[in-house]
Protein backbone atom coordinates (compact mmCIF):
# COMPACT_ATOMS: atom_id res chain seq x y z
CA UNK A 1 0.00 0.00 0.00
CA UNK A 2 2.79 2.66 1.25
CA UNK A 3 4.72 1.29 -1.65
CA UNK A 4 1.96 2.17 -4.77
CA UNK A 5 1.36 5.56 -2.84
CA UNK A 6 5.07 6.38 -2.89
CA UNK A 7 4.85 5.73 -6.36
CA UNK A 8 1.99 7.48 -7.40
CA UNK A 9 3.30 10.42 -5.47
CA UNK A 10 7.12 10.88 -7.06
CA UNK A 11 4.61 11.21 -10.53
CA UNK A 12 2.52 14.11 -9.37
CA UNK A 13 5.03 16.23 -10.53
CA UNK A 14 6.59 14.76 -13.56
CA UNK A 15 9.12 17.27 -15.04
CA UNK A 16 11.03 17.65 -11.10
CA UNK A 17 11.09 13.61 -10.70
CA UNK A 18 12.63 13.01 -13.88
CA UNK A 19 14.85 15.67 -13.87
CA UNK A 20 16.24 14.21 -10.47
CA UNK A 21 16.11 10.73 -12.03
CA UNK A 22 18.38 12.02 -15.74
CA UNK A 23 21.10 13.59 -12.71
CA UNK A 24 21.30 9.97 -11.18
CA UNK A 25 21.57 8.26 -14.11
CA UNK A 26 23.69 10.87 -15.69
CA UNK A 27 25.90 11.32 -12.39
CA UNK A 28 26.24 6.94 -12.25
CA UNK A 29 27.14 7.46 -16.07
CA UNK A 30 29.66 9.89 -15.78
CA UNK A 31 31.51 8.23 -12.50
CA UNK A 32 31.69 5.04 -13.86
CA UNK A 33 32.66 5.34 -17.15
CA UNK A 34 35.90 7.81 -15.72
CA UNK A 35 36.57 4.79 -13.58
CA UNK A 36 36.37 2.28 -16.27
CA UNK A 37 38.91 4.55 -18.21
CA UNK A 38 41.33 5.21 -15.04
CA UNK A 39 41.35 1.31 -14.54
CA UNK A 40 41.49 0.91 -18.08
CA UNK A 41 45.08 3.40 -18.18
CA UNK A 42 45.88 1.51 -15.02
CA UNK A 43 45.89 -2.01 -16.41
CA UNK A 44 47.64 -1.07 -19.85
CA UNK A 45 50.38 0.37 -18.01
CA UNK A 46 50.65 -3.21 -15.51
CA UNK A 47 50.62 -5.56 -18.60
CA UNK A 48 53.05 -2.94 -20.45
CA UNK A 49 55.25 -3.12 -17.45
CA UNK A 50 55.32 -6.83 -17.23
CA UNK A 51 54.94 -7.81 -20.67
CA UNK A 52 57.34 -5.44 -22.25
CA UNK A 53 59.99 -4.34 -19.21
CA UNK A 54 60.47 -6.29 -16.53
CA UNK A 55 58.14 -9.71 -16.75
CA UNK A 56 56.00 -10.87 -13.75
CA UNK A 57 59.26 -12.33 -11.56
CA UNK A 58 63.11 -11.55 -11.81
CA UNK A 59 65.67 -14.00 -10.29
CA UNK A 60 69.00 -12.30 -9.31
CA UNK A 61 72.42 -12.68 -7.09
CA UNK A 62 71.61 -11.57 -3.53
CA UNK A 63 74.23 -8.53 -4.00
CA UNK A 64 73.14 -7.67 -7.57
CA UNK A 65 70.65 -5.27 -7.13
CA UNK A 66 72.81 -3.21 -5.09
CA UNK A 67 74.62 -1.34 -7.36
CA UNK A 68 74.54 -3.37 -10.81
CA UNK A 69 78.01 -5.27 -10.47
CA UNK A 70 78.35 -7.15 -13.52
CA UNK A 71 80.63 -9.72 -11.11
CA UNK A 72 77.49 -10.64 -9.21
CA UNK A 73 76.17 -13.24 -11.97
CA UNK A 74 73.75 -16.45 -11.14
CA UNK A 75 75.80 -19.33 -11.24
CA UNK A 76 74.70 -22.34 -13.49
CA UNK A 77 71.93 -19.62 -15.23
CA UNK A 78 71.25 -21.63 -18.14
CA UNK A 79 70.41 -25.20 -16.12
CA UNK A 80 68.17 -22.85 -13.73
CA UNK A 81 66.62 -21.20 -16.61
CA UNK A 82 65.80 -24.29 -18.65
CA UNK A 83 64.26 -25.74 -14.87
CA UNK A 84 62.02 -22.93 -15.19
CA UNK A 85 60.89 -22.96 -18.32
CA UNK A 86 59.19 -26.77 -17.37
CA UNK A 87 57.01 -25.51 -14.23
CA UNK A 88 53.47 -24.72 -14.77
CA UNK A 89 52.26 -21.53 -15.61
CA UNK A 90 55.25 -20.30 -17.13
CA UNK A 91 55.11 -19.16 -20.57
CA UNK A 92 58.50 -18.11 -21.08
CA UNK A 93 61.92 -17.43 -19.48
CA UNK A 94 64.97 -14.81 -20.51
CA UNK A 95 68.46 -14.75 -19.54
CA UNK A 96 70.23 -11.82 -19.37
CA UNK A 97 73.54 -9.92 -18.92
CA UNK A 98 72.41 -6.33 -17.36
CA UNK A 99 74.71 -3.40 -16.27
CA UNK A 100 74.89 0.43 -15.90
CA UNK A 101 77.13 1.82 -18.42
CA UNK A 102 77.59 4.77 -21.21
CA UNK A 103 77.18 5.09 -24.90
CA UNK A 104 78.75 7.81 -26.81
CA UNK A 105 79.89 8.91 -30.06
CA UNK A 106 80.33 12.32 -31.50
CA UNK A 107 77.40 14.05 -30.66
CA UNK A 108 77.97 13.26 -27.28
CA UNK A 109 77.21 10.50 -24.56
CA UNK A 110 74.45 9.49 -22.14
CA UNK A 111 74.57 6.96 -18.59
CA UNK A 112 72.40 4.24 -20.28
CA UNK A 113 71.10 0.60 -19.10
CA UNK A 114 72.66 -2.28 -21.58
CA UNK A 115 70.85 -5.13 -21.60
CA UNK A 116 72.52 -8.16 -23.25
CA UNK A 117 70.00 -10.31 -23.96
CA UNK A 118 69.19 -13.64 -25.96
CA UNK A 119 67.45 -12.63 -28.53
CA UNK A 120 64.73 -15.57 -29.24
CA UNK A 121 64.65 -15.84 -25.32
CA UNK A 122 64.04 -12.26 -25.27
CA UNK A 123 61.74 -11.81 -28.01
CA UNK A 124 59.78 -14.50 -26.14
CA UNK A 125 59.13 -12.59 -22.93
CA UNK A 126 58.97 -9.13 -24.15
CA UNK A 127 57.88 -9.13 -27.45
CA UNK A 128 61.21 -7.18 -28.39
CA UNK A 129 60.78 -7.47 -31.93
CA UNK A 130 57.60 -5.69 -32.28
CA UNK A 131 58.97 -2.46 -30.55
CA UNK A 132 61.02 -1.80 -33.36
CA UNK A 133 59.88 0.99 -35.99
CA UNK A 134 63.24 1.14 -37.81
CA UNK A 135 66.14 -1.33 -38.72
CA UNK A 136 65.56 -5.37 -37.50
CA UNK A 137 66.36 -7.17 -34.88
CA UNK A 138 69.65 -9.33 -34.10
CA UNK A 139 70.51 -11.99 -36.30
CA UNK A 140 72.92 -14.86 -35.49
CA UNK A 141 75.24 -13.66 -38.28
CA UNK A 142 76.24 -10.25 -36.84
CA UNK A 143 77.79 -9.19 -33.62
CA UNK A 144 78.63 -6.32 -31.93
CA UNK A 145 75.24 -4.65 -33.09
CA UNK A 146 73.09 -2.67 -30.71
CA UNK A 147 69.48 -1.74 -30.43
CA UNK A 148 68.67 1.90 -29.21
CA UNK A 149 65.48 3.80 -27.98
CA UNK A 150 64.36 6.37 -30.76
CA UNK A 151 64.37 9.13 -27.68
CA UNK A 152 68.17 8.11 -27.36
CA UNK A 153 68.74 7.86 -30.99
CA UNK A 154 67.41 11.58 -30.81
CA UNK A 155 69.44 13.05 -28.33
CA UNK A 156 72.88 11.51 -29.67
CA UNK A 157 71.60 11.54 -33.59
CA UNK A 158 71.93 8.00 -34.15
CA UNK A 159 70.85 6.32 -37.15
CA UNK A 160 70.52 2.74 -38.53
CA UNK A 161 74.84 1.86 -39.04
CA UNK A 162 75.88 4.65 -37.29
CA UNK A 163 78.48 3.58 -34.91
CA UNK A 164 78.58 4.24 -31.15
CA UNK A 165 80.91 3.13 -28.46
CA UNK A 166 79.47 0.92 -25.32
CA UNK A 167 81.83 1.33 -22.01
CA UNK A 168 80.94 -0.34 -18.34
CA UNK A 169 83.36 -1.75 -15.48
CA UNK A 170 83.81 -5.38 -16.31
CA UNK A 171 83.75 -7.69 -13.60
CA UNK A 172 87.55 -7.13 -12.76
CA UNK A 173 86.65 -3.61 -12.06
CA UNK A 174 88.18 -2.55 -15.31
CA UNK A 175 86.63 -0.19 -18.24
CA UNK A 176 85.80 -2.39 -21.11
CA UNK A 177 84.47 -0.92 -24.18
CA UNK A 178 83.85 -1.64 -27.32
CA UNK A 179 82.06 -0.11 -31.08
CA UNK A 180 78.86 -0.88 -31.77
CA UNK A 181 76.66 -0.31 -35.20
CA UNK A 182 73.01 0.78 -34.91
CA UNK A 183 70.99 -2.40 -36.03
CA UNK A 184 67.70 -0.82 -34.85
CA UNK A 185 65.46 1.71 -33.16
CA UNK A 186 63.03 0.95 -30.64
CA UNK A 187 59.68 2.48 -29.05
CA UNK A 188 57.47 1.36 -26.50
CA UNK A 189 54.78 3.05 -24.71
CA UNK A 190 57.39 4.49 -21.50
CA UNK A 191 59.88 7.79 -22.96
CA UNK A 192 61.73 7.51 -19.69
CA UNK A 193 62.49 3.85 -21.05
CA UNK A 194 63.36 4.42 -24.65
CA UNK A 195 65.71 6.94 -23.64
CA UNK A 196 67.71 4.91 -20.83
CA UNK A 197 68.16 1.31 -22.29
CA UNK A 198 70.26 0.01 -24.82
CA UNK A 199 70.36 -3.74 -26.12
CA UNK A 200 73.35 -5.97 -27.19
CA UNK A 201 73.30 -9.80 -27.40
CA UNK A 202 74.67 -11.56 -24.42
CA UNK A 203 77.56 -13.12 -26.29
CA UNK A 204 79.01 -9.84 -27.13
CA UNK A 205 78.50 -8.46 -23.46
CA UNK A 206 80.16 -11.88 -22.22
CA UNK A 207 83.15 -11.02 -24.17
CA UNK A 208 83.71 -7.57 -23.34
CA UNK A 209 83.44 -8.99 -19.82
CA UNK A 210 85.32 -11.81 -20.33
CA UNK A 211 82.91 -13.90 -18.92
CA UNK A 212 81.28 -17.40 -20.71
CA UNK A 213 77.24 -18.10 -20.53
CA UNK A 214 76.97 -15.81 -17.64
CA UNK A 215 73.94 -13.63 -16.93
CA UNK A 216 73.11 -11.37 -13.92
CA UNK A 217 68.96 -11.66 -14.21
CA UNK A 218 66.91 -14.50 -15.56
CA UNK A 219 62.90 -12.71 -16.24
CA UNK A 220 60.34 -15.11 -15.81
CA UNK A 221 56.73 -14.38 -17.91
CA UNK A 222 53.65 -16.09 -16.36
CA UNK A 223 50.93 -17.42 -18.36
CA UNK A 224 48.59 -14.92 -16.26
CA UNK A 225 49.35 -12.68 -12.77
CA UNK A 226 46.98 -14.83 -10.82
CA UNK A 227 50.06 -17.30 -10.53
CA UNK A 228 52.32 -15.29 -9.13
CA UNK A 229 52.59 -15.36 -5.86
CA UNK A 230 52.29 -19.41 -6.12
CA UNK A 231 55.32 -19.25 -8.72
CA UNK A 232 57.08 -16.83 -6.48
CA UNK A 233 56.67 -19.12 -3.21
CA UNK A 234 57.57 -22.40 -5.53
CA UNK A 235 60.71 -20.64 -7.15
CA UNK A 236 62.07 -19.21 -3.40
CA UNK A 237 61.43 -23.15 -2.31
CA UNK A 238 63.78 -24.24 -5.40
CA UNK A 239 66.40 -21.49 -5.38
CA UNK A 240 67.13 -20.36 -1.93
CA UNK A 241 70.19 -18.71 -2.57
CA UNK A 242 69.03 -16.36 -4.88
CA UNK A 243 67.01 -13.12 -4.80
CA UNK A 244 63.19 -13.80 -6.21
CA UNK A 245 61.23 -10.73 -6.91
CA UNK A 246 57.85 -10.05 -8.40
CA UNK A 247 56.79 -6.94 -10.54
CA UNK A 248 55.51 -5.06 -8.08
CA UNK A 249 58.54 -5.77 -5.97
CA UNK A 250 61.50 -4.45 -8.97
CA UNK A 251 58.35 -1.75 -9.55
CA UNK A 252 57.08 0.07 -6.08
CA UNK A 253 55.89 3.25 -7.74
CA UNK A 254 53.68 0.43 -9.52
CA UNK A 255 52.43 -0.86 -6.53
CA UNK A 256 51.91 2.15 -5.25
CA UNK A 257 49.83 2.92 -8.44
CA UNK A 258 48.04 -0.35 -8.27
CA UNK A 259 47.43 0.18 -4.20
CA UNK A 260 45.47 3.77 -4.56
CA UNK A 261 43.17 2.46 -7.07
CA UNK A 262 40.80 1.66 -4.65
CA UNK A 263 41.31 4.49 -3.19
CA UNK A 264 40.57 6.36 -6.30
CA UNK A 265 37.35 4.57 -6.43
CA UNK A 266 36.20 5.84 -3.43
CA UNK A 267 37.28 9.50 -3.23
CA UNK A 268 36.01 9.68 -6.90
CA UNK A 269 32.45 7.95 -6.41
CA UNK A 270 31.81 9.88 -3.12
CA UNK A 271 32.13 13.14 -4.46
CA UNK A 272 29.72 12.39 -7.39
CA UNK A 273 27.48 10.96 -4.80
CA UNK A 274 27.74 13.65 -2.11
CA UNK A 275 26.24 15.90 -5.12
CA UNK A 276 23.54 13.74 -6.07
CA UNK A 277 22.53 13.63 -2.27
CA UNK A 278 21.87 16.87 -2.12
CA UNK A 279 19.82 17.28 -5.31
CA UNK A 280 17.63 14.48 -3.92
CA UNK A 281 17.14 16.36 -0.44
CA UNK A 282 16.67 18.96 -2.22
CA UNK A 283 13.51 17.70 -4.39
CA UNK A 284 12.37 15.61 -1.65
CA UNK A 285 12.00 18.99 1.20
CA UNK A 286 10.59 20.48 -1.69
CA UNK A 287 7.83 17.72 -2.40
CA UNK A 288 7.18 17.62 1.46
CA UNK A 289 6.47 21.38 1.43
CA UNK A 290 4.24 21.31 -1.12
CA UNK A 291 2.25 18.24 0.51
CA UNK A 292 2.52 19.76 3.81
CA UNK A 293 -1.86 19.75 4.45
CA UNK A 294 -1.66 16.65 2.62
CA UNK A 295 0.69 14.92 5.28
CA UNK A 296 -0.92 16.83 8.20
CA UNK A 297 -4.17 15.36 7.12
CA UNK A 298 -2.88 11.77 7.13
CA UNK A 299 -1.93 12.17 10.41
CA UNK A 300 -4.70 13.23 11.67
CA UNK A 301 -6.82 10.80 10.10
CA UNK A 302 -4.53 8.29 12.15
CA UNK A 303 -1.99 7.05 9.72
CA UNK A 304 1.35 6.98 12.19
CA UNK A 305 4.56 8.54 12.13
CA UNK A 306 6.20 5.14 10.70
CA UNK A 307 4.40 4.49 7.75
CA UNK A 308 4.53 8.68 6.57
CA UNK A 309 8.55 7.52 7.39
CA UNK A 310 8.42 5.35 5.04
CA UNK A 311 6.70 6.62 2.37
CA UNK A 312 9.43 9.18 2.27
CA UNK A 313 11.66 6.71 2.04
CA UNK A 314 10.26 5.11 -0.94
CA UNK A 315 9.71 8.14 -2.39
CA UNK A 316 13.45 8.93 -2.36
CA UNK A 317 14.61 4.90 -3.57
CA UNK A 318 12.41 4.95 -6.03
CA UNK A 319 13.62 8.21 -7.67
CA UNK A 320 17.29 6.50 -6.93
CA UNK A 321 16.55 3.55 -8.04
CA UNK A 322 14.90 4.55 -11.45
CA UNK A 323 17.75 6.22 -12.27
CA UNK A 324 20.48 3.29 -11.23
CA UNK A 325 20.06 0.89 -13.73
CA UNK A 326 19.67 3.36 -16.74
CA UNK A 327 23.27 5.16 -15.48
CA UNK A 328 24.56 1.84 -14.96
CA UNK A 329 22.94 0.30 -18.06
CA UNK A 330 24.46 3.20 -20.28
CA UNK A 331 27.79 3.21 -18.62
CA UNK A 332 28.47 -0.47 -19.39
CA UNK A 333 27.25 -0.39 -22.48
CA UNK A 334 29.96 2.81 -23.27
CA UNK A 335 32.69 0.77 -21.14
CA UNK A 336 31.82 -2.13 -23.93
CA UNK A 337 31.93 -0.04 -26.82
CA UNK A 338 35.42 1.51 -26.23
CA UNK A 339 37.03 -1.53 -24.69
CA UNK A 340 36.52 -2.83 -28.37
CA UNK A 341 37.10 0.15 -30.27
CA UNK A 342 39.39 1.80 -27.88
CA UNK A 343 39.70 6.07 -26.45
CA UNK A 344 42.30 7.38 -29.60
CA UNK A 345 44.22 9.89 -27.69
CA UNK A 346 47.15 9.91 -29.95
CA UNK A 347 47.05 13.92 -29.62
CA UNK A 348 48.50 13.48 -26.60
CA UNK A 349 51.12 10.70 -27.58
CA UNK A 350 54.60 12.44 -26.16
CA UNK A 351 52.46 13.78 -22.93
CA UNK A 352 51.11 10.11 -22.02
CA UNK A 353 54.45 8.21 -23.41
CA UNK A 354 56.47 10.81 -21.01
CA UNK A 355 54.67 8.80 -18.07
CA UNK A 356 54.83 5.69 -19.57
CA UNK A 357 50.65 5.05 -21.00
CA UNK A 358 49.73 4.57 -24.16
CA UNK A 359 47.97 6.55 -26.67
CA UNK A 360 45.07 4.77 -26.95
CA UNK A 361 42.74 3.63 -23.68
CA UNK A 362 40.97 0.45 -23.31
CA UNK A 363 38.21 1.31 -20.54
CA UNK A 364 37.26 -1.42 -18.18
CA UNK A 365 35.76 -2.21 -15.02
CA UNK A 366 35.47 -5.16 -12.74
CA UNK A 367 32.69 -6.52 -10.77
CA UNK A 368 34.16 -5.70 -7.42
CA UNK A 369 34.24 -1.71 -8.12
CA UNK A 370 30.62 -2.54 -9.83
CA UNK A 371 29.36 -3.66 -6.61
CA UNK A 372 30.71 -1.51 -4.43
CA UNK A 373 29.16 1.72 -6.62
CA UNK A 374 25.69 0.18 -6.62
CA UNK A 375 26.50 -0.47 -2.34
CA UNK A 376 27.34 2.93 -2.22
CA UNK A 377 24.28 4.53 -4.22
CA UNK A 378 22.15 2.64 -1.48
CA UNK A 379 23.83 4.37 1.32
CA UNK A 380 23.39 7.51 -0.44
CA UNK A 381 19.80 6.84 -1.24
CA UNK A 382 18.79 6.14 2.63
CA UNK A 383 20.92 8.87 3.76
CA UNK A 384 18.99 11.00 1.44
CA UNK A 385 15.79 10.39 2.80
CA UNK A 386 16.54 10.83 6.44
CA UNK A 387 16.61 14.70 6.51
CA UNK A 388 13.24 15.08 4.10
CA UNK A 389 11.44 12.21 6.28
CA UNK A 390 12.33 13.64 9.88
CA UNK A 391 11.49 17.48 8.53
CA UNK A 392 8.28 15.40 7.44
CA UNK A 393 7.82 14.09 11.28
CA UNK A 394 7.91 17.05 12.85
CA UNK A 395 5.15 18.67 11.25
CA UNK A 396 2.02 19.05 13.53
CA UNK A 397 -1.11 17.84 12.24
CA UNK A 398 -3.20 20.92 13.01
CA UNK A 399 -0.85 23.76 11.78
CA UNK A 400 -0.05 21.54 8.92
CA UNK A 401 -3.89 21.35 7.60
CA UNK A 402 -3.96 24.91 8.04
CA UNK A 403 -1.73 25.23 5.11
Amino acid sequence: MLFTIAWRNIWRNKTRSLIIICAVALGLWAGIFYLAFYFGMIEQRVNSVIEKELSHIQLHHPDFLKDYDIKNTIDNSAAIAEQIQKMNNVKAVAKRMITKGMIANASGSAGVQINGIAPQEENAVTKLQSKITEGGCFTDEKNNVVLVGWKLAKKLKLRLKSKAILSFQDKDGNIASGAFKVEGIFRTSSTPYDESNVFIKITDMNALNNTENAATEIAVLLKSNNFLEPAKTALKSQFKNLNIQSWLEISPEMSLLVSATDQTLYIFMTIILLALAFGIINTMLMAILERTREIGMLLALGMNKIKVFFMILYETFLLTFIGCPLGIGLAMLTIQYYNKKGIDLRMFTEVYNTFGYDSITYPTIGMKPLMLIIGMVLITAFVSALFPARKALTLNPVEAMRH
